[in-house]
């Protein structure tokens, strides 16, 4: 759980490596069991009802959207539009830089 913590926080975004969901966009809204993430991504998981995913299929990336950690802090479920919106103040042509420098590099 300590290494989770190091690596990964609340409201940070990842992308799916592995899986039939690989290259989906999620946030990561908690921690489960101390060795996998709780993802929400505005469609099918979200803050009550998250994804549970191992970290080693998630790409991590720079952003964080602290709207969603306020929301989890508080306890409070997020609606799909407020997430989606959320989700959309994201550049994704820089998710996808980032993610290809990722990958050129490692």
């Amino acid at each position: 759980m300590a290494q989770l913590l190091e690596t990964y926080r609340v409201g940070q975004v990842v992308i799916s490596k592995r899986g039939k969901d690989a290259g989906n966009t999620y946030v990561i809204v908690g921690f489960l069991d101390g060795s996998r993430l709780a993802l929400a991504d505005a469609v099918r998981f979200n803050v009550t009802n998250p994804k549970a995913k191992n970290p080693k299929h998630v790409q991590p990336t720079s952003r964080c959207i602290t709207e969603i950690l306020d929301f989890v802090e508080a306890g409070k479920d997020i609606d799909h539009g407020r997430f989606r919106h959320f989700l959309s103040l994201l550049d994704e042509n820089a998710l996808v830089d980032e993610q290809n420098r990722d990958r050129e590099a490692g």
